[in-house]
């Protein structure tokens, strides 16, 4: 007897029990999912396709690459903080000319070191002598110490018209430093000691 079944198929139910055609295409189907399932748990992405790997190694070199550069990035710039060039040439640090060593206060104690050049003081992070506890002393360039290395001297100068005093006296131009002279900054006292002095200088190599 010539039977239809569910799916459209034509076939002799007295031969087959079931539509062999649904049959057929259940077992082909079931041999793709087994395919399929078996391809999932052993095939590599470089065995599937090259250039999908060697795209995942190209962005893996690049995060690397970025890595590094910017870590050599940050180097540089720390690099750039510390070698001082001028009269004494490309150095690993800057050679120590002298301390202001505080006198009074909550800093007192405290040492500061003075280079070639100008030595800015303020509250500020950025200033080479840093008061932050004395909230009188201007942020940024209270004043400044300036060494000349040429002239083996020491000079102390009021910037931006703020008031500075050098031995009880008021600073309105540029002031030669002696060892032992105090500066008084707002409320805060300075007392100068030089480490470049007569007879000892820092040789420019």
């Amino acid at each position: 007897m010539i039977t239809r079944c569910k799916n459209g198929h034509w076939y002799d139910s007295g031969v087959n029990r079931a539509c062999p055609h649904c049959k057929q295409e259940s077992e082909k189907l079931s041999i793709r999912l087994n395919d399929i399932e078996e391809d999932d748990r052993t095939v590599s992405i470089i065995e599937t396709d090259l250039s999908l790997g060697e795209e995942l190694g190209a962005i893996i070199g690049n995060s690397i690459e970025h890595t590094m550069s910017v870590s050599q990035g940050n180097s540089f710039d720390d690099d750039d903080k510390t070698i001082s060039f001028g009269f004494f040439g490309m150095t690993a640090i800057k050679p120590v000319a002298g301390w202001l060593v505080c006198m009074n206060g909550s800093e007192k104690g405290k040492d500061y070191r003075l280079h070639a050049g100008k030595n800015f003081i303020g509250r500020s992070a950025s200033m080479d002598v840093m008061l932050i506890e004395d909230k009188s002393i201007s942020r940024d360039r209270h004043c400044s110490v300036v060494y000349d290395p040429k002239g083996n001297v020491f000079f102390l100068s009021s910037e931006g018209g703020n008031t500075v005093y050098l031995d009880d006296k008021l600073v309105n131009s540029p002031k030669e430093l002696k060892e032992g002279s105090l500066i008084m900054i707002g409320q805060t006292k300075l007392m100068f000691i030089p480490f470049c002095r007569e007879g000892r200088i820092w040789e420019d190599e």
